[in-house]
């Protein structure tokens, strides 16, 4: 028969195993959370580049439209 000291070391170490496991996943919930962040970051860039150009375009395309129509 297991006694109480037993089973209360038992347990101190199944704790101590977890927090170790548990720092790790941690660790890596900040590393992948800080990619996301510049992913994140770059895509609302990106995005907002291709609105630009796509203004720029279309502004482009009335003026040659309002040219055309003007004649």
């Amino acid at each position: 028969m297991t006694t109480l000291h037993e089973i209360e070391m038992t347990i101190n170490s199944h704790v101590d195993v977890c927090q170790v496991r548990y720092e790790g996943i941690e660790r890596e919930f900040r590393g992948i959370n800080a990619r996301l962040k510049r992913i994140e970051s770059r895509a609302l860039t990106v995005g907002g580049t291709i609105i630009v150009l796509l203004l720029g375009v279309l502004g482009a395309m009335v003026k040659i439209l309002l040219d055309v129509v003007a004649r």
